[in-house]
């Protein structure tokens, strides 16, 4: 799955107050990481800010330094 179908999928998701989606070709459960700008590490989604149902903000934390940052929907990818 290509970087550009990630971020209209990701954008989907958040807007349905997702963080993982079912892959459609493997079933495999694919979550929302960013690159941490600290140390390049892939970090998981740890805390959201919500709107009703749709996810308004995604903060996320490097496993590697504990760092916490948000980046905008093209930045984040699905793993």
């Amino acid at each position: 799955m290509g970087q550009a179908t990630d971020t209209g999928r990701i954008k989907q998701m958040l807007s349905a107050g997702h963080l993982s989606v079912a892959d459609p070709d493997t079933g495999y459960l694919r979550s929302l990481y960013a690159c941490c700008p600290g140390d390049g590490n892939d970090a998981p989604a740890h805390r959201v800010d919500r709107s009703r149902e749709s996810i308004t903000r995604v903060i996320f934390r490097c496993p590697a330094c504990g760092g916490q940052f948000d980046v905008p929907a093209d930045k984040m990818f699905l793993r």
